[in-house]
């Protein structure tokens, strides 16, 4: 009898799969690295893109690179040679970091400045500029592109030399918060030289002023260099022992701050070069110039009443009026240097309400609001300046140990004579432009050279003119008066006014409402006096299809 039937096996299952291979898996990888790395571009800056690919392929680029390895790899066998035997048991961390920061310095400090100072300056003499101007990106998008562009060269460079200055660290004599402390210095610096280089890049298109600028530009990155340079080789050392005071934090902060203010500026400054002539260029200049002023106001509020201030007494105040005149005069030599009118675009958006006109019409483009806004900064300089010293004298202690009656007539005679020569040098350079500007626009700079011009003037005719008439034996004499610098070298010199004051003071303040009474007839008023102007219908129609009302929100819960 047969056996059972014998049943077939199974079909056999199939093999599993082999696992992929590391390299299979790695291929993969980068794929999707790739991937998302290039969605990213696309939300990216695409001048960013642009200027990263363009400068990381350079040939400059390369040399820069190449050169810097190559001298780190030079100063790092010499420097240990040098150092010999101390390498090991001395205190030499510090002489190899100078090293390796001059080799650091040089390239963050000429070379990428002037590479970011050639990438505007190659697009306005090329005139490629204008295919950048017709497409949807903003002055602001391409100023930020090409900064943004300037920071990722910088670290690449930071990247190559910090395995370096790690080391100097270990070899003891050098503190890790002053490296850091010093780099920043330096990246902050090539960041400020940068925005510089660009400012001067979008000046001209002339290829012969191109060649003056960029002349200009190789000279001062140069000094920049050589100061920090000395920077690094003098008061590096004094950082280690300065650096856990209160005091040095309080410097380093108040210096940021300027920084932050000058960085802003500039970087509006440089937008307003490249954009178009009937777009508002100065509104957001001058709200910067006026935060940057309240905070140069607060930080010399907070330096008064600070107890370790060494510095008190109507000296502070008189070095207060003095910086903000300089500020005042140059941003106002700037502002009276621009066109005389508005465009419809800028005037369909000027301030429509009567506390609007008072209070923001000095934020509208124009030589005269912005003659008028430098006036009113230094008055109010001026009246702080003597309300703050009244203060002070009539507050107990330490405080008002400085300040006698003298003192404090004194600091109140500065401000008015400093506010009065604002007035009046800056108002009679205002005149000059507006009677060169009949035969067509001066320009800012332009502008400015007739200021410089008009103060260099004013101070050395005086001065010869007694020279001849009396020689160096002659003291102070109303034939000085025109001349702000000796006018104010005698209001300060001793601790009471001197008996010519008040005469000095009438003077200048009648002379100083004559000349405000003439630029307000002659200008002034005129740019005061405009009003908004209504869109016309095809741009209001354009403005709500660019710019469509978003629905209506529900005003309730049961809505």
């Amino acid at each position: 009898m047969s056996g059972p039937a014998e049943i077939a096996p199974p079909n056999p299952l199939p093999p599993a799969p082999r696992a992929a291979s590391w390299s299979a898996r790695w291929d993969r990888g980068l794929v999707r690295v790739d991937r998302v790395m290039s969605r990213a571009g696309e939300w990216l800056n695409p001048i960013l893109v642009k200027e990263t690919r363009q400068a990381l392929k350079s040939q400059q680029f390369v040399i820069t690179f190449a050169l810097l390895l190559g001298c780190g790899w030079i100063w790092s066998l010499l420097g240990l040679g040098l150092a010999g035997d101390e390498a090991e048991f001395g205190f030499q961390g510090r002489f190899l970091f100078n090293g390796y920061f001059l080799i650091l310095a040089f390239p963050l400090l000429v070379i990428v400045p002037f590479s970011a100072f050639r990438s505007l300056a190659v697009e306005q003499e090329d005139r490629t500029y204008e295919l950048l101007s017709i497409s949807t990106l903003s002055p602001r998008q391409i100023i930020s592109g090409k900064l943004g562009s300037v920071a990722l060269q910088m670290c690449v460079y930071l990247s190559a030399i910090s395995p370096c200055v790690a080391f100097t660290y270990l070899l003891r004599g050098i503190a890790l918060p002053t490296i850091l402390l010093m780099l920043a210095y330096l990246v902050l610096a090539s960041l400020g030289l940068s925005l510089v280089g660009l400012l001067f890049g979008s000046l001209t298109g002339e290829k012969h002023w191109q060649v003056v600028l960029s002349v200009l530009v190789v000279v001062g990155l140069v000094i920049a260099f050589w100061i920090a340079c000395m920077m690094v080789l003098e008061a590096g050392i004094e950082l280690d022992q300065t650096m856990n005071t209160v005091e040095f934090w309080i410097i380093n902060a108040a210096m940021l701050t300027a920084f932050a203010a000058y960085f802003a500026l500039g970087f509006f400054a440089a937008v307003a070069q490249i954009t178009f002539a009937t777009d508002n260029r100065s509104t957001a200049i001058r709200v910067i110039i006026v935060a940057q002023y309240a905070a140069f106001v607060s930080w010399m509020a907070f330096g008064v009443l600070y107890p370790g201030n060494e510095i008190q007494g109507p000296q502070w105040f008189l070095g207060f009026l003095s910086f903000a005149a300089v500020h005042w005069w140059i941003m106002g030599a700037f502002m009276t240097g621009e066109l005389p009118y508005l465009s419809l675009r800028v005037r369909r958006s000027l301030p429509q309400s009567v506390l609007g006109r008072v209070f923001l019409t000095w934020a509208t483009p124009g030589p005269g609001t912005g003659y008028l806004l430098a006036v009113a900064g230094m008055f109010s300089a001026a009246v702080l300046a003597a309300a703050g010293a009244q203060c002070l004298s009539e507050l107990p202690g330490d405080f008002a140990t400085p300040w006698t009656v003298d003192r404090v007539l004194q600091v109140s005679a500065f401000g008015g004579a400093l506010c009065s020569y604002l007035v009046i040098y800056l108002g009679l350079g205002l005149l000059v432009i507006r009677l060169f500007s009949r035969r067509g626009h001066c320009g800012m700079f332009v502008g400015l050279f007739i200021h410089l011009l008009m103060a260099f003037a004013g101070n050395m005719a005086p001065w010869m003119l007694q020279l001849g008439l009396y020689g160096n034996d002659e003291g102070y004499t109303l034939l000085q008066l025109p001349g702000f610098f000796w006018t104010m070298v005698h209001l300060s010199e001793d601790t009471s006014l001197p008996l010519e004051a008040p005469m000095v003071l009438a003077i200048l303040a009648l002379a100083a409402l004559v000349v405000l009474w003439l630029n307000m007839r002659f200008g002034i008023a005129e740019e005061v006096s405009r009003v908004r102007i209504p869109k016309p219908q095809r741009v209001a129609e354009e403005d709500a299809l660019l710019h469509p009302a978003p629905p209506p929100l529900p005003a309730s819960p049961w809505d």
